[in-house]
């Protein structure tokens, strides 16, 4: 009879065991992870760049933010995601400062933000049409 219950309790520990999901670090899909990233890092004067964005909440609003070369912000601008959760952004340089800028975007359902992007806007000639993509 005693191995009968004994039997019996680790049969049922693991059917137990087996129908928890199991939960770690990794089961997050890396893909779900927002990322932002740039067409080019330097612009000529009167340029063009087009930021695309992946892994944010698909057909959401997310926020995004460009910092001037003096420390102080653009106003925030709203971008619509995809069915997938990106998106593609043109950013026009004609009348920004000249000098560093930083990007980033910040998903506004989960409030999870992407990696920073950095581009250089110059007074050098070159091709300012629009890059394709």
């Amino acid at each position: 009879m005693k191995s009968y219950f004994t039997l019996l309790i680790v049969s049922l520990s693991l059917v137990f065991s087996c129908s928890k999901p199991k939960q770690s670090a990794s089961s997050e899909p890396a893909a779900n992870t927002p990322k932002i990233s740039l067409s080019r890092q330097r612009i000529p004067q009167n340029g063009w760049l087009v930021m695309n964005g992946t892994g944010f909440t698909p057909k959401a609003n997310v926020q995004s933010h460009l910092r001037r070369p003096d420390g102080t912000e653009y106003p925030e601008v709203s971008i619509l995601t995809d069915v997938r959760g990106g998106f593609s952004h043109d950013i026009d340089t004609l009348l920004m400062l000249r000098g560093g800028h930083d990007v980033w975007v910040v998903d506004s359902t989960t409030g999870v933000s992407s990696n920073v992007g950095h581009f250089e806007a110059t007074n050098e000639p070159g091709p300012a049409e629009r890059p394709i993509p």
